[in-house]
């Protein structure tokens, strides 16, 4: 039997913790996905990117108090990086990445994905 990526749980040490006593920093949750069926790994992202708001400027899409950073994506592959800030960092992080593994993750069976807590910025 084959299962979903894994999903990421969030770190509230990591977005609430000493190196965030003010919450106001933002933090970046990378995620780099590998070997994914191509065909449906591109119709799920189709499906979930357009239910995000694009800023066509920066380049990134977002929703409420988050924002998606596709980097790459093809071949089965994708490289994602969501970003949120201030005093819910930790809700809106945990919702985009909630949502993400629910429209996309949780849908394909062959995939690996990687998690990295990027170092909160000011």
């Amino acid at each position: 039997m084959t299962k979903a990526p894994e999903r990421y749980a969030m770190n509230f040490d990591w977005v609430w913790g000493p190196d965030n006593p003010y919450l106001d920093k933002v933090a970046s949750l990378a995620m780099n996905l590998r070997g994914a069926d191509p065909e449906k790994l591109e119709a799920l992202l189709e499906r979930w990117l357009a239910g995000l708001e694009y800023d066509a400027e920066h380049g990134h899409y977002f929703h409420g108090g988050f924002s998606v950073e596709v980097q790459d994506r093809g071949n089965g592959t994708a490289q994602i990086v969501f970003t949120s800030g201030g005093q819910d960092v930790a809700e809106s992080l945990g919702y985009a990445v909630d949502e993400f593994y629910e429209q996309v993750l949780q849908h394909l069976t062959t995939a690996s994905v990687t998690w990295t807590e990027q170092p909160l910025e000011p």
